[in-house]
């Protein structure tokens, strides 16, 4: 292929890039065997069916898992696989804020790459959404509640209340910019070897 073929084929990529959008996977199936739910120091823990896992797939609709304290849940998306770069949106359900009823909760975050944990940050709700930037790639999202590691006089007796988590894939103009510079840098290397 010569240099304007290659030049052709590289504006046509982008034109079609140009025009997609960053896909969002809001999770889809728990990992069961990277999945258990903490403790609870209160009679009622079953209320607003807030013991089930499940609530925490999907899009954010009210429905929330309180993982427990000190509990962990592992999610899968759709999509097998993110690159470099995702964004993690996790939403959090506190009934009247934290604020007024010191029911602070916190849970950190991470990324899961062939079995290979990787700490994203800690967040805490005082906010109902939460997005995180996810600099490696990765398969799955684990949340490890340590409500109590962080706030000790805190009043939550179930742990951090996941109602929704999604994710932000790496969107694919930034991968047709990346194709279309590999393909100029083989058109200067065809140049070159021409010449020699």
């Amino acid at each position: 292929m010569n240099i304007s073929g290659i030049g052709a084929t590289a504006a046509v990529l982008m034109t079609m890039a140009s025009g997609a959008q960053a896909a969002t996977y809001a999770a889809s199936s728990i990992i069961a065997s990277e999945t258990a739910y903490g403790t609870c120091t209160r009679m009622n823990c079953t209320a607003n069916d807030r013991k089930n896992a499940e609530n925490a797939l999907g899009e954010a609709d009210g429905a929330f898992y309180a993982m427990g304290l000190g509990g962990q849940l592992t999610v899968g998306f759709d999509a097998k696989s993110f690159a470099p770069g995702a964004r993690v949106t996790i939403n959090e359900v506190t009934f009247n804020g934290p604020q007024k009823s010191n029911h602070f909760e916190a849970v950190d975050v991470y990324s899961v790459f062939d079995g290979v944990d990787t700490f994203i940050d800690r967040i805490i709700n005082t906010a109902q959404s939460t997005t995180l930037l996810v600099a490696q790639g990765f398969e799955y999202i684990r949340l490890v509640d340590v409500t109590k590691a962080e706030f000790a006089s805190t009043t939550s007796f179930d742990g951090f209340d996941v109602e929704s988590i999604s994710i932000a894939a790496v969107p694919v103009p930034a991968a047709g910019f990346m194709l279309m510079a590999g393909l100029g840098g083989l058109a200067a290397f065809g140049r070159r070897r021409k010449t020699v």
